[in-house]
C-alpha cells in the first residue's frame, strides 16, 4: 500500500511540474510553461555570430521563434537580439536585418554643429557626414577617435534606402580655435562597415560663423506713461535686442501729425559709443543714407536721437538719423550699429522698420488713440543681434 501512494504522488508531481516550470519560484505563474524570477540575475540566451539574415545555425534547420543574441563584428549583423521568423533573422523589432553598407562616403560634406570651436572650452556637438546608396543596415559605433582635444563617435543608427547622413558625437575641451581647422580620418576604425577604399579625410572647423538672433515686434502705437515730449504726451512703440543693451522705438508727440514720427535709440546698458549707418527709402525723394564714426550715449536708460558725436536726448524729441518716419507714404529703414570698443565686443545689430496709418496727415490725439491705442496704426521693429564667436 506505501508503494502505491509513493507512485501516486511521484505522478502528481510530475504532472505538476509538466505544466509549469518554476526557476527561482515555487508557484509559476499558470499562464507560462517557463516561469524564471529573480530581482538580480537574467537570462542568457545563446550568443552567437549572424553574418546574413539567412544564416543556419547546424545542419538542423532554424525553428521559428529560435531567439539568439548576435555578438556582431566587422562584416556581421549588427550586435543584438534576432529571432528566425521561418524565412530570416529579424530584429527584436522585427525589421529585417541586412549587414550595413553604402556605396560611397562623402567627406567633403561634413558640417559640425555647432560650426566652430574655442581652445579651452568645453565643446558639445555633432558631426554630419553624407553617403550614398544606403542599404537600411542597421549599424554600431566604432571606436573613439580624438583629435585637437575632440572625441569623435559614430551614433548607433540605421541607414537610409539610398543617401543619408552618418552623425557623430563630438565631445571635449578643443586644444585649438576656428578658424584653425581639424581634420578627422574616416576609416573602418570609426565607422565599421566602412570599406578600406571608401577610407577619407573630413575637414572642418574652419570657418568662424556668427550666431544671429532677432527680437521683432508688430502693432498700433501706445501711450508710454509719464513721458512727456515739452508739455505734449508720447506714444511709441519698440523693441530691445535680443542681449537686452539697445532698445529701438517710434514715437509721436499728442497732437502731431503722424507724418512726423521719428526713431530714436537708448543704451540699456551704460553709455557705449556706437559707430552706425542709415539708409531710408520713400517715394518722395527715394534714398537717404547718413551716419557716424562715434556716437556717444551720455547716460543709460534715456531715448535718444540726432547724429553727432554725442546723442540728444530729453525734451528735445530729436529723431535719430532723418526725422519724419511716414514722409507721404510709409520709409523703410535700416540702422545698423556697432560698438566702437575693440576689446572682445563682436556684436552688431541691424534693425528695420516701416510704419503705416491711413494717412500721414492725421494726428495722434484720443480720437485717433482711445485709450491710450493708435488702433489703427501699425509699426514693424525688428532688431538683429550678429555675435561672432
Amino acid at each position: 500500500m506505501k508503494n502505491y501512494y509513493l507512485f501516486l504522488l511521484s505522478l502528481l508531481i510530475g504532472s505538476y511540474a509538466y505544466s509549469q516550470v518554476g526557476i527561482g519560484t515555487n508557484q509559476p505563474d499558470a499562464s507560462a510553461a517557463l516561469d524564471v524570477t529573480a530581482t538580480d540575475k537574467g537570462i542568457l540566451v545563446p550568443r552567437i555570430t549572424l553574418n546574413n539574415n539567412t544564416q543556419q545555425l547546424s545542419s538542423v534547420a532554424n525553428a521559428t521563434g529560435l531567439l539568439v543574441y548576435n555578438i556582431g563584428g566587422t562584416g556581421a549583423l549588427t550586435a543584438g537580439y534576432y529571432f528566425w521568423n521561418g524565412g530570416e533573422w529579424r530584429t527584436i523589432d522585427n525589421t529585417t536585418a541586412s549587414v550595413p553598407t553604402v556605396g560611397s562616403i562623402q567627406c567633403g560634406s561634413a558640417t559640425l554643429s555647432p560650426s566652430s570651436y574655442i581652445a579651452g572650452t568645453p565643446y558639445t556637438g555633432n558631426l554630419k557626414i553624407n553617403y550614398t546608396n544606403g542599404n537600411g543596415g542597421a549599424y554600431q559605433p566604432g571606436n573613439s577617435v580624438t583629435v585637437n582635444g575632440l572625441t569623435f563617435k559614430l551614433r548607433a543608427s540605421k541607414l537610409e534606402y539610398g543617401n543619408g547622413e552618418l552623425v557623430f558625437s563630438v565631445t571635449g575641451t578643443p586644444t585649438v580655435s576656428s578658424p584653425i581647422s581639424t581634420t578627422l580620418p574616416v576609416t573602418s576604425s570609426l565607422v565599421p562597415f566602412l570599406d578600406s577604399s571608401m577610407n577619407c579625410n573630413a575637414t572642418f572647423g574652419d570657418v568662424d560663423n556668427a550666431d544671429i538672433a532677432s527680437a521683432a515686434t508688430i502693432g498700433p502705437l501706445f501711450i508710454n506713461p509719464g513721458e512727456k515730449l515739452g508739455t505734449a504726451d508720447v506714444y511709441h512703440r519698440f523693441v530691445t535686442s535680443p542681449d537686452g543693451k539697445y532698445s529701438v522705438r517710434v514715437k509721436i508727440e499728442k497732437g502731431s501729425n503722424f507724418s512726423l514720427a521719428d526713431i530714436n535709440i537708448r543704451s540699456n546698458v551704460g553709455t557705449p559709443t556706437i559707430m552706425w549707418n542709415f539708409n531710408t527709402q520713400y517715394v518722395a525723394n527715394g534714398n537717404f543714407v547718413d551716419g557716424t564714426n562715434g556716437t556717444t550715449f551720455p547716460q543709460a536708460g534715456v531715448w535718444y536721437g540726432g547724429s553727432g558725436t554725442t546723442f540728444v536726448g530729453g525734451a528735445s524729441g530729436i529723431a535719430w538719423a532723418d526725422p519724419d518716419v511716414y514722409f507721404g507714404s510709409p520709409e523703410y529703414r535700416r540702422y545698423t550699429w556697432t560698438s566702437t570698443n575693440s576689446s572682445g565686443d563682436k556684436v552688431l545689430y541691424n534693425f528695420t522698420f516701416m510704419l503705416g496709418a491711413p494717412s500721414p496727415n492725421v494726428a495722434a490725439n484720443d480720437t485717433t488713440c482711445p485709450a491710450g491705442v493708435c488702433k489703427d496704426t501699425k509699426a514693424y521693429l525688428r532688431i538683429e543681434q550678429i555675435t561672432a564667436p
